[in-house]
């Protein structure tokens, strides 16, 4: 598999995909709940010029804000194109047994999907979950975004669309669940971005 990173959508992630239909359109503005999200273009390099917004700690320098457990943790050695930062050096290690959720971002109609950087040292048969815990309307909801196999060099994930932030015409919030399925992970996650508007 090399330094390839691929995605196999979930049943359930699809059923969504061709259940709903977007209603943003392009020039749309955020709606009011998520002022202040700073849009940057860190896919760039692999012409994907959409504007992205940081997770909270998105950039893996500490576990602030991340629940971690069964061994997760943030470890020395960042994504090589330190697409945050130059000063960036640490990610997100999740072995066998980990999981990893991050914090909260507000949501409106028109953040669609996130993107990341990922590699995986460990045995290539292991998954990485990827799964979307929404808070809208006081109702919180956890629900399948992906899965995805990756090799032993740092690559950018596609971008995964989540659809949940339908639910969220006037704003919510938004969390990733990350959990290795297999034996011998050697995954690690750093970078995490959302596309607060997905252009056409």
């Amino acid at each position: 598999m090399g330094g390839k990173l691929w995605l196999l959508a979930s049943a359930a992630a699809l059923a969504v995909l061709t259940s709903v239909s977007t209603t943003a359109t392009v020039g749309a503005t955020l709606l009011p709940g998520c002022a202040g999200q700073a849009y940057v273009q860190p896919f760039r390099p692999w012409l994907d010029v959409a504007n992205y917004v940081l997770m909270p700690n998105g950039a893996l320098e500490s576990g602030s804000g991340w629940t971690l457990t069964g061994g997760a943790q943030v470890v020395a050695g960042n994504e090589p194109w330190r697409v945050h930062s130059a000063l960036d050096a640490r990610s997100l290690s999740l072995p066998s047994g980990s999981s990893a959720t991050s914090p909260p971002l507000c949501i409106t109609l028109l953040h669609p999907d996130v993107r990341f950087f990922a590699v995986n040292k460990g045995s290539l048969t292991t998954i990485l979950k990827v799964e979307a815990i929404t808070q809208v309307l006081g109702v919180r909801l956890i629900t399948p975004v992906g899965i995805l196999l990756a090799g032993g060099s740092w690559q950018p994930t596609l971008p995964l669309p989540f659809l949940y932030n339908l639910a969220a015409p006037t704003g919510g919030t938004i969390a990733f669940r990350l959990t290795p399925i297999g034996a011998n992970s050697g995954w690690r996650i750093d970078d995490v971005y959302v596309d607060p508007f997905k252009e056409s």
